[in-house]
C-alpha cells in the first residue's frame, strides 16, 4: 500500500504543531511523512507524543500527498510562471476582457490573485484548461505562451491528493479501566457493610477530567471503559449491524482466551433493583458454554481486562474511523502486545473496516513487533529547548531497523526473558520459516500453535558474539570459552533452542570444531541444532514450496501477460530439477538451473536473475533478499503435506515444537 505525507500546512494546523520540528529542522512541522494505516509515536516521558496525537484529533481534514517537500519545490517553480502570467494579465486587461466578455474580469482576477498551495491546485488546473481551450481568442502571443508554460508546469506539479475518509474519531486515553467504580453511601458507625450499600458511579469522571484538562472536542468519542457496562448492554439490544460487531468481538475473546468455546459477554441487569435506585449488581460477566461457573470481568487478569478495553472499541468502531490510543501496552504482557498488534494488522474483520490507528507507546516491544508488519509507520519524539528557552519536540520518521532509536530505548530483546522458552536464530528469515513450519504442523495435528512471546520468543543473534563464534573462520580459544560459559549460565534459568546452518563447514576445521563444542553443551535447557547437511537454511525447502512461490520472483510483465504459460514452465522445470539435491550448494546454483530450464518469453528471462548472487568465478551464491522469500513462504499458508516432503523440515519442526511444549 502506498503511504502519503500527511499535509499539515494550513494556518490552523501550523498553530497546532508550532512546537514540533521535523528531523531537527528549525521550521515547524508542516507534514507527517509516510502517514500509514498504523502510526506509532514513540519516545520517552514528556517527549510530546501524547499532546501530538491530541492535536491530530483537532485536524479537521486529513489530506496526503506523495513527497510533500519535493512537491512544494515544484509548486514554487509553478508559481514563478503564474507570476509571469500576472504581469502579462495586468498589461492585457482589455484583451482578456474582450476575449471573455463578461468573464474577462474574473479571469484577470484569478491570475492576479493566484498564489498556489496544494489546496489551490485543483482550481488552477480547471482555470488553465479553460484558458488553453480559449487561447485562440487572445491576440497577445506572450499571454498564450505563458498560459501554455504554466499549464505544463502544473501538469508536473499535480500530484494525486489523497483525502482520508473519517466517519468518526475515537480516543482511548491512558486514563482507562475495565472496572466499574463504586462508592459507599453514608452509614452509621460500626454498621456491617454489605454489597447493597454500594452505589456504582454513573458519571464518567475520567472523561470529565480529560475534557477539562485538554478541551477534547465533543465530536470525539472518548472511551475510558467506565461506561463499558452500559455499552455492552446497549450493543446486545441494538440493531443487527451493531450486534454483528459485538458478536465478532465475543468471537475474538473466545478464540484467544477460552479455547474457542462459545461465550456470552453479558451486562447483568436487575430491573427491580434498578427501579429502586440500586445499581450495585450491574456487573459484566462472561458465560462459557458447558461451564457452570460464571466469570465476572473483575475476576479476570489485568492483561485480559486491558485488552478487552482496547479491542472492544476497535471491534465496535464504525468503518473508515480514526482510532487514537495512548499507551496500549499498559498492563499488557509482551505476548498480549503481540496479540493486540496482530489483530489490528491481520484480523480480516478489522481490515475490512479500513480503520486508521494513531498509537503512542513507551514499549520497545512494539518496535520489535512492527519490524514484521506492513502499513506501519514509526515516529520518534525527542524534547528540545529552543534558543528562546521554550520547549520544542523533534519528530523523526524512523525507518525499519533504525539502530539509533532502538539503542536510545535500550532494546535488549527483553521478551526472551519473559517467554517460557527462546529460539535463537541468525535473522528474520529464519524466524519466518520456523513460524511457517510450526503453524503448518499444528494445523496438521489439530493443535493450537504456541503463542509467540508467551510460549516462546525469538532472539536474533546476527551481529552478536554468538554470530562471530558460529561463522567466523578465526575465533580465539579464550573468546570461545567465554561464549560457552555465558550460554551455559543463561541456560540455567532459560530454555534455549539454538539453530545454525553449517555453511558447508567440515567438522575437522577450526570452525567445525567450535560447532561440535557447542553441540556438546546440550542439556535439558539448551538444545543446539546445527544443520550439518546443508549450506544455508533455504536448502531445506522442497520442490512443492518453490512451485508455490517462484512466480513471485518472475518477470512481472511476463506474468501479467502470460501467467498460465509461466506457471506451466515452472511446473516443467521442477519436474526435471530437485531442489533437495542442491543441499550442499548455495541456493543460487539451484535457481540458476531453474532459470535455464524456464528459458525466455519474448526474448525476456522468465525468472529475475537478480534475485541470487553471481560470483566472479562463474559460480552462484545465496538468495539476495532472504527476508522477502521467507515472508512469501510464511504468507502462503503451505500445508504440512508439502513441508514434510523435506525430512529436515519435518525433524526440525517437531524438535522445536516438542522443545516449546516441554515443561
Amino acid at each position: 500500500m502506498t503511504s502519503y505525507d500527511l499535509v499539515l500546512d494550513s494556518p490552523e494546523n501550523k498553530e497546532l504543531f508550532k512546537d514540533y520540528l521535523l528531523n531537527s529542522s528549525d521550521q515547524p512541522l508542516v507534514c507527517l511523512p509516510n502517514f500509514n494505516k498504523i502510526n506509532i509515536f514513540i519516545g520517552s516521558n514528556n517527549s510530546g507524543k501524547s499532546r501530538f496525537i491530541r492535536n491530530l484529533m483537532k485536524v479537521k481534514e486529513f489530506e496526503g500527498i506523495n513527497d510533500y517537500i519535493e512537491t512544494m519545490k515544484k509548486i514554487d517553480s509553478y508559481n514563478e510562471e503564474i507570476s509571469n502570467l500576472k504581469s502579462i494579465a495586468i498589461r492585457n486587461k482589455n484583451e482578456i476582457h474582450q476575449g471573455y466578455g463578461v468573464m474577462g474580469s474574473q479571469t484577470r482576477r484569478h491570475i492576479i490573485n493566484s498564489d498556489s498551495s496544494l489546496i489551490e491546485l485543483t482550481k488552477d488546473s480547471k482555470f488553465l484548461d479553460s484558458l488553453e481551450i480559449n487561447n485562440s481568442k487572445f491576440n497577445d502571443e506572450h499571454l498564450v505562451n505563458y498560459v501554455y508554460k504554466a499549464k505544463l508546469k502544473l501538469d508536473i506539479v499535480k500530484n494525486p491528493i489523497k483525502e482520508y475518509l473519517r466517519a468518526k474519531t475515537y480516543y482511548i486515553p491512558t486514563l482507562r479501566t475495565a472496572h466499574s467504580l463504586f462508592y459507599l453511601e453514608e452509614k452509621e458507625e460500626n454498621q456491617i457493610i454489605q454489597d447493597s450499600d454500594y452505589q456504582k458511579m454513573e458519571e464518567d469522571i475520567f472523561y470529565h477530567t480529560l475534557s477539562k484538562n485538554y478541551k477534547i472536542d465533543k465530536e470525539i468519542e472518548v472511551f475510558t471503559g467506565l461506561h463499558l457496562y452500559r455499552e455492552i448492554l446497549n450493543a446486545r439490544n441494538s440493531e443487527r449491524s451493531i450486534r454483528k460487531r459485538f458478536e465478532k468481538f465475543e468471537s475474538f475473546i473466545s478464540k484467544n482466551f477460552f479455547d474457542g468455546k462459545p461465550i456470552d459477554i453479558i451486562a447483568r441487569f436487575q430491573k427491580e433493583e434498578n427501579l429502586s435506585g440500586k445499581n450495585y449488581s450491574e456487573l459484566i460477566s462472561i458465560d462459557i458454554e458447558d461451564d457452570k461457573q460464571t466469570r465476572y470481568l473483575y475476576d479476570l487478569g489485568d492483561g485480559i481486562q486491558a485488552l478487552i478495553i482496547l479491542m472492544y472499541k476497535i471491534f465496535m468502531a464504525e468503518e473508515n474511523s480514526f482510532i487514537f490510543i495512548d499507551e496500549p501496552e499498559i498492563n499488557l504482557h509482551p505476548g498480549m502486545q503481540r496479540l493486540f498488534l496482530e489483530q489490528i494488522t491481520t484480523n480480516a474483520d478489522l481490515k475490512k473496516k479500513n480503520l486508521t490507528y494513531f498509537i503512542t507507546t513507551h514499549s520497545n516491544h512494539f518496535l520489535d513487533l512492527t519490524i514484521e508488519k506492513e502499513n506501519v509507520s514509526i515516529y520518534s519524539f525527542t524534547p528540545k529547548i529552543s534558543e528562546e528557552k521554550t520547549k520544542q519536540f523533534i519528530v523523526k520518521n524512523v525507518n525499519v531497523g533504525d539502530n539509533e532509536i532502538l539503542q536510545s530505548l535500550g532494546v535488549n530483546n527483553s521478551s526472551v526473558f519473559m517467554a517460557n522458552s527462546s529460539i535463537w536464530v541468525e535473522g528474520i528469515s529464519d524466524r519466518n520459516y520456523i513460524k511457517g513450519f510450526l503453524k503448518s504442523y499444528c494445523n496438521f495435528i489439530n493443535e493450537t500453535p504456541p503463542k509467540e512471546d508467551i510460549d516462546f520468543a525469538f532472539f536474533e543473534y546476527a551481529g552478536s558474539n554468538i554470530d562471530h563464534y558460529l561463522f567466523e573462520k578465526e575465533f580465539s580459544i579464550e573468546e570461545s570459552k567465554i561464549i560457552i560459559k555465558d550460554i551455559n549460565a543463561l541456560a540455567l534459568s532459560n530454555k534455549i533452542f539454538l539453530l545454525a546452518d553449517s555453511d558447508n563447514e567440515k567438522k575437522s576445521t577450526k570452525k567445525g570444531k567450535r560447532l561440535i563444542k557447542l553441540e556438546e553443551q546440550k542439556s535439558k535447557n539448551f538444545i543446539p541444532k546445527i544443520l550439518w547437511e546443508i549450506r544455508e537454511i533455504e536448502n531445506i525447502l522442497p520442490n512443492q514450496v518453490w512451485k508455490k512461490i517462484l512466480i513471485n520472483f518472475c518477470n512481472k510483465s511476463l506474468v501479467k501477460n502470460h501467467k498460465e504459460k509461466v506457471l506451466d514452465r515452472i511446473n516443467d522445470a521442477l519436474i526435471n530439477i530437485n531442489s533437495l539435491k542442491y543441499q550442499k550448494k548455495y541456493i543460487g546454483e539451484f535457481l540458476n538451473d531453474i532459470n535455464n530450464q524456464l528459458g525466455k518469453i519474448s526474448n525476456s528471462n522468465i525468472l529475475n536473475t537478480s534475485i541470487y548472487e553471481k560470483q566472479k568465478d562463474g559460480s552462484f551464491g545465496t538468495f539476495i533478499n532472504k527476508r522477502q522469500l521467507s515472508e512469501y513462504i510464511l504468507e502462503e499458508n503451505i500445508s504440512w503435506e508439502i513441508f514434510s516432503e523435506s525430512k529436515l523440515i519435518e525433524e526440525l519442526t517437531i524438535s522445536i515444537y516438542d522443545f516449546i511444549k516441554k515443561k
